[in-house]
């Protein structure tokens, strides 16, 4: 994804393994029926782009779809085909040059990808081009912008931290919302959209957007989007946040889209 200039925040080596299991945790049984509701079934030729550990691919497997898991990391596809067992195909690629043969597939997946593209209209287009007319692209994105805190906490300012990132970066992190213009954009016919957002009061999974946060915190540092003292500063009160059970923690609003190829005009 260099050539469309895009760059990744977080880690995407071994160190992030384990933030994608909590987002599997997170997000995986709402993915689920949204790909049955597409219609995933057995036999369809199923691609996931930018699959982390395979998570979804692999349960795409299990119900008897062809599925194939395509990702940039060397260190990711490794380990999702070591989890797979030989069971699921897996492999390095980008979204933008992912080198499928045209219409070779039925449904296409992603989640957490286009709203780190400078282009993810684009993106969209490559997908387009590997689903056979008729075919589906499901597509699952956030927006940052709903993340909040009450009562107040650093989750406000963390908040203000990361779309400002989003914007020195050239990417949209409240691009969820815009799932459905961009697929348009992209030639696709749009047949569903629809939204959710997880919120905790206590559990281990309120805490993932300190986790993200404090991963990505080096990186902002060094880009000059916050200063060490005050990224200690917003941890800090995000962590107290987390470990309150009467502060309420609110997630990104989750955005889902499945949008159809055009049948052939001929």
């Amino acid at each position: 994804m260099a050539g469309h200039g895009d760059k990744y925040v977080l880690d995407a080596g071994k160190s992030g393994h384990a933030r994608l299991e909590v987002i599997s945790e997170i997000h995986d049984d709402r993915t689920r029926a949204l790909l049955l509701e597409a219609g995933l079934g057995p036999g369809d030729r199923f691609v996931e782009f930018v699959c982390g550990l395979g998570y979804v691919t692999r349960w795409a497997s299990s119900v008897g779809a062809e599925a194939l898991g395509i990702d940039l990391s060397v260190d990711q596809i490794a380990e999702a085909q070591a989890l797979a067992e030989g069971r699921t195909e897996f492999r390095v690629g980008s979204v933008y040059d992912h080198g499928l043969p045209p219409e070779s597939f039925d449904v296409s997946y992603s989640r957490w990808l286009l709203i780190h593209l400078n282009q993810p209209v684009d993106a969209m287009r490559s997908i387009y081009e590997a689903l056979e007319p008729g075919g589906v692209m499901v597509c699952e994105e956030a927006d940052l912008s709903a993340i909040y805190a009450e009562p107040p906490s650093g989750y406000h300012e963390f908040l203000d931290v990361a779309l400002a990132s989003g914007v020195a970066r050239g990417v949209d992190y409240e691009g969820g919302r815009r799932l459905h213009r961009w697929a348009a954009d992209a030639g696709f016919q749009v047949i569903h959209a629809d939204a959710y957002q997880p919120y905790y009061l206590t559990g281990e999974h309120k805490g993932f957007w300190g986790w993200t946060f404090r991963e990505a915190g080096a990186n902002l540092a060094k880009e000059g989007v916050i200063t060490e003292a005050r990224f200690d500063e917003l941890m800090e009160g995000m962590l107290a946040a987390d470990a309150d059970p009467l502060t309420l923690v609110a997630h990104a609003r989750m955005h889902q889209l499945v949008a159809r190829k055009p049948e052939s005009l001929h």
